[in-house]
């Protein structure tokens, strides 16, 4: 009888890096990225940072799945009334 502990579908290859930290690495990379972007544009003026918040949101926006997507722009709206309702004079 042959010994299946040792066989390779018993012992998955071991990750360099496992799945999670990867995934912070990246998200860390991402804020990075856009932390310095928005940064730029406050020394630009508000209308450099309110393009570069639209960009950010809009590419957060695309990455969701379409139900997912119609919510969040919901959210969005009701995020800039408030906003607007607020700050208004």
């Amino acid at each position: 009888m042959s010994d299946t502990a040792t066989a390779p579908w018993n012992n998955p290859p071991q990750r360099q890096k496992p799945l999670k930290r990867k995934r912070a690495e990246k998200q860390a990379r991402q804020a990075e990225h856009w932390g310095r972007r928005l940064e730029e544009a406050r020394q630009e003026g508000p209308d450099a940072v309110a393009a570069v918040t639209f960009d950010r949101l809009r590419s957060v926006l695309d990455k969701l799945p379409q139900e997912a997507r119609d919510r969040a722009y919901d959210t969005v709206a009701a995020a800039l009334e408030n906003i607007r309702e607020t700050h208004a004079q």
